[in-house]
Parts: C-alpha cells; structure tokens; sequence
C-alpha cells in the first residue's frame, strides 16, 4: 500500500452511506470504488484503503443495509 494514498473511508469520496447517516467512525456504508463495486462491500467510517480520494461521501438510501442494496451514486 502507498502511504501517501492510504485513508479512512469517512474522508473518501467512495464512501456511499445513508441519506440521514453522520460520518463517524462506526456509521457503515457501501464502498462505490469502480473496481470494489461488484464486491458490495460493507465498511465503517474508520475503515481504509490504499483506493483512498479526498472528497465528500456519497449518500443513498440502503446504502448502510447488511448486505447493502443501494446502487453507487457516482
């Protein structure tokens, strides 16, 4: 993993959580990474990955659901 790409979920752009959700450390949404997206992957805010982006996460309804059911909004 490169360090300098590495971050948590709740700071990255393909984090998709709850319309109503906070962005927290335990608040669980969906990964819409392009290349994780067919893993349907369930993650907390303090989860993290070398796939990293800075930006705002992204809000659906389901998204927080186990397993998720919300499509990827980007």
């Amino acid at each position: 993993m490169g360090a300098q790409r590495w971050g948590e979920c709740k700071d990255c752009k393909w984090w998709q959580i709850e319309t109503d959700a906070a962005v927290e450390n335990l608040t669980m949404g969906l990964c819409i990474d392009e290349e994780l997206q067919p893993y349907r992957l369930r993650v907390s805010g303090n989860s993290g990955c070398n796939r990293f982006m800075a930006g705002a996460v992204a809000r659906a309804k389901g998204s927080g659901a186990a397993p998720p059911v919300a499509n990827a909004t980007r």
